[in-house]
C-alpha cells in the first residue's frame, strides 16, 4: 500500500528494498527518548526537524553498498552515509558544557519518498512529511516496527532551544565530513549509540564500551594528524602531547610526563572492561563508573569537531579567555 498526504508519498514496502540500494530521499524518525534542537535545520541535501509532536530527518543520498561495493556485509548499517553525515554534523555543533543532542532513531524503519526530485529546502516538504508520519503513527496496526512509531505519540518530545548549540558551524561541518571518512563517522556513530544506551540505566556499561570505540577512533585520527605533521611512528605518548598542546595547555595544565598515554586515565579500566582476564587479573565486573560517560562523551565530541574543522569553536575560545582573566585576577589578588 502506498501512503499519501498532499503530493508527498512513501514508496510501498514492495518497492522500498530495490529503491533503497541507490540514491533516494530517505526519512529517518527519532523517538521521544532523545534530546533534540527545536525547529528545522537544513544542509544542501537534507533537513532535520523536531517539534513537540515528532522528530525526523529527510536526506537525499546513496546506500553504503552503492558508495562502497567492497564494504563488508552488516546488519547494523542502519544509517545511510548521508544520514550519518547529517547526524554527525548536527552533533558536532554541541558546545562545551551545554546541552547534548541525543539522537534516538528508530532503526531499520526508514521510509523513502516516492518523488525523486524534491526541493528539501521548501517548508511545505517538512510539513507534508510530518503529516504523513503522524498519520502512519495514528493508523498503524500492531507490529514490531509499527509499535516504535506509535510510541512517538506517547509523550511530547524533549526539545532544546537552538541557541544552546553552535549551528553557525553546521554547514562547515557538513562540507568537511566526507562519507568516505569512515573513522570519523564510525566514531560519531559510537557516540550516538552511547547516548541511546545511556538512556537505559542498566546499559550504562555498554554505553561506556561504545565510548571506548569512539575513543579508539579519535586515537587513530590523532595519529594520522601527527603523521601528516611529520612525526614518524607516533606513539600513544605523542598523542597525549598533541591533546595537551591543542586542548589543555591554554588552561595552564601541566604537560604529560614521559609515561603518560592518550587518555591514560582510562587505559587500565578499558583493558579490564573488554578483557575479563588480562594482565591486571580476572575481573568479575567492569571497574568503571557512570561519570565516565559524560567525561568521555563531551571530550570526544570536541576532539572530533576539532579534527574535522582544524579549529576550535567560539565556546572554547571564550572559555580560554575566561580562564586567563580569572587566573590573572587570582594571581594579582
Amino acid at each position: 500500500m502506498t501512503h499519501t498526504t498532499s503530493n508527498i508519498r512513501f514508496v510501498s514496502s514492495e518497492q522500498r528494498w530495490a529503491r533503497a540500494k541507490g540514491v533516494a530521499n530517505r526519512v529517518m524518525v527519532f523517538e521521544p527518548k532523545g534530546y533534540y534542537p527545536r525547529g528545522t535545520l537544513h544542509v544542501p541535501n537534507g533537513v532535520f526537524h523536531a517539534d513537540t509532536e515528532i522528530s525526523f530527518s529527510i536526506v537525499k543520498g546513496e546506500s553504503w553498498s552503492s558508495l562502497d561495493p567492497d564494504a563488508p556485509f552488516s546488519e547494523f548499517d542502519w544509517a545511510s552515509p548521508q544520514e550519518l553525515r547529517l547526524i554527525s554534523s548536527l552533533l558536532l555543533c554541541e558546545r562545551r558544557d551545554d546541552a547534548y543532542i541525543r539522537f534516538y532513531p528508530i532503526v531499520r524503519y526508514g521510509h523513502l519518498l516516492e518523488e525523486e526530485n524534491i526541493d528539501l529546502s521548501r517548508p511545505s516538504i517538512v510539513n507534508d512529511v510530518k503529516a504523513l508520519l503522524l498519520k502512519l503513527a495514528r493508523n498503524s496496526k500492531p507490529g514490531l516496527m509499527q509499535d516504535r512509531i506509535v510510541n512517538c505519540l506517547e509523550k511530547p518530545y524533549d526539545l532544546v532551544e537552538p541557541d544552546h548549540y553552535g549551528f553557525d558551524r553546521l554547514l562547515s561541518f557538513w562540507k568537511a565530513l566526507s562519507p568516505a571518512n569512515y573513522v570519523v563517522l564510525r566514531g560519531i556513530y559510537a557516540l550516538v549509540k552511547s547516548d541511546m544506551l545511556s538512556f537505559h540505566y542498566e546499559f550504562s556499561e555498554e554505553a561506556i564500551v561504545s565510548l571506548y570505540i569512539a575513543l579508539d577512533a579519535s586515537f587513530t585520527l590523532v595519529l594520522r594528524k601527527l603523521r601528516e605533521d611529520g612525526v614518524i611512528n607516533p606513539s600513544s605518548h605523542d598523542a597525549a602531547l598533541w591533546l595537551h598542546e591543542h586542548f589543555d595547555k591554554p588552561f595552564g595544565l601541566p604537560e604529560p610526563d614521559i609515561t603518560e598515554k592518550y587518555f591514560h586515565e582510562f587505559y587500565e579500566q578499558r583493558v579490564m572492561t573488554l578483557h575479563p582476564a588480562s594482565r591486571y587479573g580476572d575481573m568479575p565486573y567492569s571497574p568503571i563508573m557512570h561519570d565516565d560517560i559524560p567525561h568521555l562523551r563531551r571530550s570526544l565530541r570536541e576532539i572530533f569537531a576539532y579534527i574535522v574543522l582544524g579549529t576550535h569553536g567560539p565556546d572554547y575560545e571564550e572559555e580560554v579567555i575566561w580562564h586567563k582573566k580569572h587566573s590573572e585576577y587570582s594571581t594579582n589578588a
